[in-house]
């Protein structure tokens, strides 16, 4: 359940950007068969020293794009849109804040990864992200 609070307050935030109208945004919950381009947050997360409050996450945005529908120049465009977000650090952070229930206190870019087919175009970006639930 955090995680999919932690995916669907990041969507939210990307989904409200007007350079990425026109992309879907799922949750790793839901349904695998989407429309592209789409991005979709995956989270995996655990508690910190057995903590019911404070957790770590590692998160993954999979940006994809249909290969005879987009050019890679259109999808690199998405790409770049998304970590030009994430590289806002600040901003992001509070906007993510102020549409979920989680209150995230930061994240780090890990890592990146590229694959082309014949189907579509596909990046994942790779985070760490460190969050609170709310105190009762």
């Amino acid at each position: 359940m955090l995680d999919h609070a932690l995916e669907s307050a990041i969507c939210a935030v990307l989904k409200a950007d007007q350079a990425l109208t026109g992309i879907d945004f799922f949750t790793a919950l839901e349904d695998e068969t989407h429309k592209l381009p789409s991005v979709t947050v995956v989270s995996k997360s655990e508690s910190l020293a057995g903590s019911a409050e404070v957790f770590r996450s590692d998160v993954e945005l999979r940006i994809e794009s249909h290969a005879n529908a987009s050019s890679p120049g259109d999808h690199a465009a998405r790409v770049e849109r998304v970590r030009s977000l994430l590289a806002q650090r600040a901003e992001m952070i509070a906007a993510i804040n102020a549409v979920g229930p989680l209150k995230i206190f930061g994240y780090a870019i890990t890592g990146s990864a590229q694959e082309a087919g014949d189907e579509k175009f596909l990046t994942t970006i790779s985070l760490k992200a460190g969050y609170r639930t709310p105190t009762n």
